[in-house]
C-alpha cells in the first residue's frame, strides 16, 4: 500500500497538466460517422481492434482520447498514419469521433503468460524500488482501468503488442537514444516540448523483460 501511495504522489504534478484538458462537447453520431469512414479499418467500428499492433479504443477515457488526436493533429505526437488520418479533420471532428469510442462498450481481455504472473503483478502494482522504477498502479490504478479526471489511459485488455511497442517509444525518449526518424520516440506525456514526461523517465528504467512481461500481464487485467 505505501508503494502505491508514493507512487500515486507523483502522478499529482501531471494531474493540474492533463486534468485541465477540456473536451468541446460532442456529438456522437458524427463521431460514429468519422469513426466508420476514417477509423474503423484500425480501431473496428466499435473500438475493438482486430489487429494487434492497433489500440483498442472503445470504453477508453475521452480527454486521453481527444488529447492524443489533437497532439497527432500538431504533429505533437508522431505517427505517419494517425496524421495523415486526421489532416482534414477539425478540432471539433477529433471531439466527436473521441466522445463516440468513449462511448462504446469497454473491450475485452486477453490471456497473461501464467509463469510470469506473480513477477508482472509485482511490477504493476509497486514497480522495482531497487532500480527507481515506479509501479503503474499509481497512475493507471491497480485494476488498469486508468484515470479519467487525470486522462490516464486505460491499459487492462490492452493488446500486448501495442503496449509494448508504446513502452518502447517512451523509453527511447526517456533515454536519448540515438534514431533514425522522429516515430521512433513518443515525448507526448512531457508538459512542455523539450521536457522529459513521467512515462518517459519511467519507461527509461524498464528492461526488454520488464516490457515484456507487464504488457502480457496488462493484456489480461480486468
Amino acid at each position: 500500500m505505501k508503494k502505491l501511495i508514493a507512487a500515486a504522489s507523483l502522478c499529482v504534478a501531471s494531474f493540474s497538466v492533463q486534468g485541465a484538458i477540456i473536451v468541446p462537447e460532442y456529438d456522437i453520431s458524427a463521431g460514429q460517422q468519422i469513426a466508420e469512414t476514417v477509423c474503423a479499418a484500425c480501431h473496428g467500428v466499435d473500438g475493438v481492434s482486430m489487429v494487434p499492433s492497433q489500440p483498442n479504443l472503445g470504453g477508453q477515457n475521452v480527454k486521453y482520447l481527444y488529447k492524443q488526436l489533437v497532439n497527432f493533429k500538431s504533429g505533437y505526437r508522431v505517427n505517419g498514419i494517425m496524421q495523415s488520418q486526421v489532416a482534414n479533420l477539425s478540432q471539433q471532428d477529433l471531439a466527436n469521433v473521441a466522445g463516440y469510442y468513449a462511448e462504446q462498450a469497454p473491450w475485452g481481455v486477453g490471456y497473461a503468460n501464467p509463469a510470469t504472473n506473480a513477477e508482472a503483478t509485482k511490477l504493476f502494482l509497486g514497480g522495482a524500488k531497487e532500480r527507481g522504477v515506479i509501479g503503474c498502479a499509481g497512475c493507471h490504478g491497480p485494476d488498469a482501468a486508468g484515470n479519467e479526471w487525470a486522462a490516464f489511459p486505460r491499459l487492462g485488455g490492452q493488446h500486448a503488442q501495442y503496449i509494448s511497442t508504446q513502452l518502447k517509444l517512451f523509453r527511447a525518449a526517456g533515454r536519448d537514444d540515438d534514431i533514425d526518424t522522429n516515430d521512433q520516440m513518443r515525448y507526448n506525456d512531457a508538459a512542455k516540448e523539450g521536457e522529459k514526461g513521467m512515462m518517459q523517465m519511467i519507461a527509461a528504467k524498464l528492461s526488454d523483460r520488464d516490457i515484456r512481461i507487464l504488457s502480457d500481464y496488462l493484456s489480461a487485467v480486468h
